[in-house]
């Protein structure tokens, strides 16, 4: 299996970090630690500059991505690369592709100047093929009311 190795810099709660990935290098022939964890998994490889260099991975063999965490020097010349799956960018094709509905969230403030687009008394509805915000009366699925909600769109 082989690792592409990047270096990161951005914020991890980004969905498409492509613009912030530098790629550093490719390590082949790359191991997993044997009874390793798929969501934070542990590679064995050659020691490598390329590794040392880096704060982010692709294992190409899975099409994850992941965060280093930590590198630890073993003997015969190798190294034990620990990682932490970034969800967000390993699905961003599902994720920027899907829809859902928020129901609710942290703010329950509403001015007219600074209006906050997760407020608590509206139900969303996201729809990623329009563009904007618009509020619309739709049937609630929550209740038998029809009442105005936020057609809000992620991208």
């Amino acid at each position: 299996m082989d690792l592409i190795f990047y270096k990161y810099a951005a914020t991890p709660d980004r969905v498409n970090k492509t613009p912030f990935l530098t790629e550093i290098g490719t390590v082949s022939n790359v191991m997993l630690k044997a009874d390793t964890n798929l969501m934070r998994p542990t590679f064995i490889l050659k020691t490598s500059p390329v590794a040392y260099n880096a704060n982010y991975m692709l294992n190409t063999f899975t099409g994850r991505y992941y965060y280093i965490n930590n590198i630890t020097a073993m003997t015969g010349g190798r190294i034990a690369v620990d990682g932490n799956i970034d969800v967000l960018y390993t699905y961003k094709d599902e994720i920027l592709n899907s829809s859902g509905w928020v129901t609710q969230s942290d703010s329950t403030t509403d001015t007219s100047d600074n209006y906050n687009m997760l407020h608590n008394d509206y139900p969303f509805r996201v729809d990623k093929d329009v563009k904007g915000l618009d509020f619309v009366p739709v049937d609630n699925p929550f209740t038998d009311v029809q009442e105005p909600n936020i057609l809000l769109v992620v991208k």
